[in-house]
């Protein structure tokens, strides 16, 4: 029988994943949960919406015609189906960047 730890691990993980990525996505929601797998629904930048899950395998992204197609990472799913994604990755980090130069160095 699943803990409540293990029922919560694969939401919390997925969700946590998608806020880190929330300048690269429009919204997010988890739309199912259970012991060993969580899905949500992502709005791209560019409009459409996919749904996407999070096992033990990996990330993934339904109904796609590549079953077989499973992502280490949150990063490199967005990059496969999101075109703006790349962008506003770089638009973020060149932002977080500058703002780091732009800190003052303690004396």
């Amino acid at each position: 029988m699943a803990t409540p730890v293990q029922r919560a691990f694969a939401h919390d993980e997925l969700e946590r994943a998608l806020k880190e990525q929330s300048f690269g996505i429009t919204s997010f929601e988890i739309v199912s949960t259970t012991p060993l797998k969580a899905a949500a629904s992502v709005v791209l930048l560019e409009g459409p919406t996919v749904l996407v899950s999070l096992s033990n395998r990996g990330f993934q992204v339904h109904p796609d015609l590549d079953a077989e197609a499973v992502f280490e990472t949150i990063e490199q799913l967005l990059q496969s189906v999101s075109p703006q994604y790349d962008a506003a990755r770089r638009s973020a980090l060149i932002t977080k960047l500058e703002s780091i130069q732009a800190t003052p160095e303690p004396a």
